[in-house]
């Protein structure tokens, strides 16, 4: 019982740097309006920070070295203005994802490919000009129902296998040749039941996210964008999944046998499915405009942060991103 897999779900890992820039903006499109964008991402991750030893969970969380983890995606993300108030958007990716873990200990050679999980949602303009600010409210719903999730001990999907719902309130600002936003959301996350009753649900999570852009000329500018993830600990795993992962011979899951539940369950949580992952990252794009078209390249990377401070990234990976993204607007 000592092999270690890397599970599906480790695309938790990787959520905050493929979502597009719109959609943390407050404004809303023109009525018959629309914003059309197709972004090429690359992400790549050997190393994450983790509260869990190879004995025990512990207080402290350290940066470890990890088996490397690849991921690309094609995203198309559109907005359409049914009013001038309300907005519909959505997130479509296609993935590539590859793993040497899953490579290493699964047996297993495949690197899957297809439409990973779909976002559709609602942004509404409360006020175009409160103190100055926009502010618009936001729902979102993420469906997972566009891939086949494997056994999440043994396979890597192309999602995390179950719903979630968001609500996040927005704010923007113009400056002058540049502008300002504020997005506050929380996210809530269905219990994921592919293999029932060897059930969980990971943790609800509060994402904070702020960011800005500044037009240099007519046809340069510059983006910058700060997301912290923080789940609130509600994650939970049934005794049927820490039978399941035992039985599976994962050792990273149970290492003192399938009836010590408390300890199984902790490690399950934090380590082998990833249910509460606390991930910071930092963003640049260069934005390139002609007319209503754009070409913006961006660089994104999960930074361990300030304990001290009390934003930082835990139990969860460190990587980069590089993305190329081609934008129509009409």
């Amino acid at each position: 019982m000592s092999k270690k897999v890397l599970l599906a779900v480790v695309i938790l890992l990787t959520g905050s740097l493929f979502i597009t820039q719109p959609l943390f903006a407050a404004w809303t499109q023109a009525k018959g309006h629309s914003y059309n964008q197709l972004t090429y991402s690359h992400y790549v991750t050997d190393h994450k920070m983790s509260t869990v030893t190879k004995e025990s969970t512990v207080e402290r969380n350290t940066k470890y070295q990890a088996s490397k983890f690849r991921s690309q995606a094609i995203t198309y993300y559109g907005e359409y203005g049914i009013t001038d108030k309300l907005t519909v958007f959505t997130a479509i990716p296609y993935k590539w994802t590859k793993s040497d873990d899953v490579q290493r200990y699964a047996n297993r050679n495949d690197s899957p490919h297809g439409i990973g999980d779909i976002d559709v949602g609602l942004r509404y303009n409360l006020f175009p000009s409160l103190a100055g600010f926009v502010v618009s409210v936001q729902g979102a719903v993420k469906i997972p129902k566009a891939y086949k999730f494997g056994d999440p001990m043994n396979y890597l999907s192309l999602g995390d296998g179950q719903y979630d719902y968001s609500g996040i309130l927005m704010l923007g600002k113009g400056l002058g040749k540049g502008y300002a936003t504020l997005a506050i959301a929380y996210k809530y996350r269905d219990e994921n039941k592919e293999f029932a009753p060897a059930v969980y649900k990971p943790s609800d999570q509060v994402k904070v996210t702020f960011g800005g852009g500044y037009s240099i000329t007519s046809w340069l500018g510059l983006r910058a964008l700060v997301d912290y993830t923080h789940s609130v600990g509600n994650a939970e795993v049934s005794q049927a999944m820490i039978r399941h992962a035992w039985d599976s011979g994962s050792a990273t899951a149970i290492r003192r046998g399938p009836d010590d539940y408390e300890h199984a369950e902790d490690i399950l949580i934090k380590d082998s499915l990833v249910l509460e992952p606390q991930t910071l990252n930092v963003s640049g794009s260069i934005v390139f405009s002609h007319k209503k078209m754009q070409f913006v390249l961006s660089y994104g990377a999960d930074i361990p942060g300030i304990e001290d401070w009390g934003i930082y990234s835990k139990n969860s990976g460190l990587g980069e991103a590089y993305s190329v993204a081609l934008v129509y607007m009409y």
